[in-house]
């Protein structure tokens, strides 16, 4: 039978643990090299990669020519509306839409027209009201201007020249796209409690990023994002602590 030494056992012991707390060499030389070149990654990234500062606001797309109309109300059955248009004539100024004659007050007035554009006849205004007419003169649209409005709190960080991202709410930006400007004028004094801008489009016409045109209508609303700067990962989180 062996003899057992406990000296022995106990030198043992203690290199066995040598073996196994021990880390070889090229691991930490590997784990060191390879954690310098994560954090330089890291840092590239956080100093390329930016994501806008952008404030938001509402939109709203405006033809320059504006549809006018007349409203035919009457007031007692000796009142006659004699039209001389029909419904999609095209008028000229001057032209006469309709005479107003009232024989008890001995009234007989010519109502022309200001504007070119396409006649259309609405008739009865309510269900009270089935003998008034509205009488609308379209134009045709060519030119258009474009208005933001956003709140006055944080406002002075909006400038001349910035960038803006709009969208329209009749066209979904998946199949249109966006439209792109910059902001051209800023009115001084707010309006309704709220900023008035104006924004001139990268194109002339109503083309998004997607090559698509949309067509000038009357009145048209969406919501736009202000660009304010761009900002990198690194400038979000130090921003406000580096000088």
């Amino acid at each position: 039978m062996p003899n057992y030494n406990p000296l022995n056992s106990e030198e043992q012991s203690h290199e066995m643990e040598e073996i196994i707390g021990r880390v070889p060499h090229w691991i930490t030389r590997w784990g060191v090299t390879i954690l310098f070149i994560v954090s330089v990654i890291g840092v590239g990234i956080s100093n390329t990669i930016s994501f806008p500062d952008s404030v938001s606001a509402e939109v709203l797309i405006q033809a320059k020519e504006q549809p006018g109309k007349v409203l035919l109300k009457r007031d007692d059955a000796n009142q006659e509306f004699i039209f001389h248009v029909k419904e999609e004539d095209w008028v000229t100024p001057g032209d006469t839409l309709f005479v107003h004659k009232n024989d008890s007050k001995n009234i007989c007035e010519a109502i022309t027209t200001p504007m070119a554009g396409r006649v259309f006849i609405a008739k009865g205004i309510d269900a009270s009201n089935t003998q008034d007419y509205v009488v609308w003169v379209v134009p045709e649209t060519t030119d258009f201007e474009i208005k933001l409005l956003y709140p006055v709190k944080g406002s002075g960080r909006i400038i001349l020249g910035q960038e803006v991202v709009i969208t329209v709410d009749n066209y979904p930006t998946a199949d249109f796209g966006f439209l792109t400007g910059k902001i051209t004028k800023i009115l001084p004094v707010p309006v309704e409690g709220k900023v008035q801008s104006y924004v001139t489009l990268d194109t002339k016409k109503l083309r998004t990023n997607l090559g698509q045109e949309l067509p000038i209508k009357y009145s048209m609303v969406g919501k736009a994002e202000i660009i304010l700067e761009n900002k990198t990962i690194a400038g979000r989180i130090f921003g406000n602590i580096m000088p």
